[in-house]
């Protein structure tokens, strides 16, 4: 499905589809009365986006939040984001290289084959070194030294030791937190560290950590959700990204009656409860 984020007066055509994708129940919702089949799920299922058919081309495009997408945007606190499919990198055009650069390297690379093949004959004919002519003086042999003005060998310093080689130090598992715990089908953990209770009309201050299956930190987007299984106006969202030790902390708003609410996470593609909270 293509993305088409600058057709701004696509919403509100009755004659055309239009779709809003919510992330919490992981569902379609219609925008209008057209009746319609909706679209395949979308790549990123984490973010409010919604799409319309196109007529001419007979495929869906994405567009801005229609009406139902802006309440939910309002409702869950700003976890509307731009989807990741809908980010679109710029290619920049290759740098061209100019013919005459290699005209220039030719010309000197010529002039360097041409300056050897010069010296060449200068360089086989070159004379060799003669021997110093003879003074007819015989020389001398030298007088030897005597045994008493021999010097004493002079010991030998002991050899250096040779450094041993170096061993890079192996990578320290992050620790395992204590908590409500979630494996996903990597072998990825989720714990909770946060409490599970909260005051109304204030905030519920979530804390996870992520391990991966190798006990190294986990990375990327993560999402959390105090749902009412019943009432959808009763469910509150906040979304942020894990820091370098794998952990996140999230405010919840908790604006929302008296009573026990499943605490959901959203995480590498996988959602799932983690805890049960109370709100007093």
């Amino acid at each position: 499905m293509p993305t088409d984020l600058d057709v701004m007066e696509v919403v509100g055509r009755r004659e055309a589809p239009i779709f809003t994708w919510n992330p919490v129940e992981q569902m379609w919702v219609q925008e209008n009365q057209v009746a319609s089949k909706p679209p395949p799920a979308p790549h990123d299922i984490h973010a409010i986006q919604t799409w319309f058919l196109d007529p001419d081309e007979n495929e869906w495009i994405q567009t801005v939040l229609g009406p139902t997408g802006r309440q939910l945007a309002a409702r869950w606190h700003g976890a509307y984001r731009v989807p990741e499919s809908a980010v679109l990198p710029k290619i920049k055009p290759g740098k061209r290289t100019s013919p005459l650069m290699f005209a220039i390297a030719g010309v000197v690379l010529i002039a360097l084959i041409g300056g050897v093949a010069l010296a060449a004959p200068s360089l086989m004919g070159a004379p060799t070194a003669s021997p110093a002519p003879s003074s007819g003086v015989v020389p001398t042999a030298a007088p030897q030294p005597t045994a008493a003005a021999t010097p004493e060998p002079t010991p030998e310093p002991p050899p250096e030791p040779t450094p041993g080689p170096t061993v890079a130090p192996t990578p320290r598992p992050v620790p395992r937190p204590a908590g409500p715990t979630v494996t996903l089908k990597d072998g990825t953990r989720v714990t909770y560290t946060g409490p599970l209770t909260a005051q109304r009309g204030g905030t519920l201050g979530a804390s996870f950590t992520v391990i991966r299956g190798n006990g190294r930190p986990g990375a990327g987007a993560f999402g959390v959700f105090l749902n009412d299984p019943v009432t959808v106006s009763n469910r509150r969202a906040a979304t942020g990204t894990l820091n370098g030790s794998g952990q996140i902390f999230l405010s919840v708003p908790t604006n929302v009656p008296v009573g026990s609410y499943q605490l959901l996470f959203s995480y590498a593609g996988e959602t799932a409860q983690i805890a049960t909270v109370t709100v007093r």
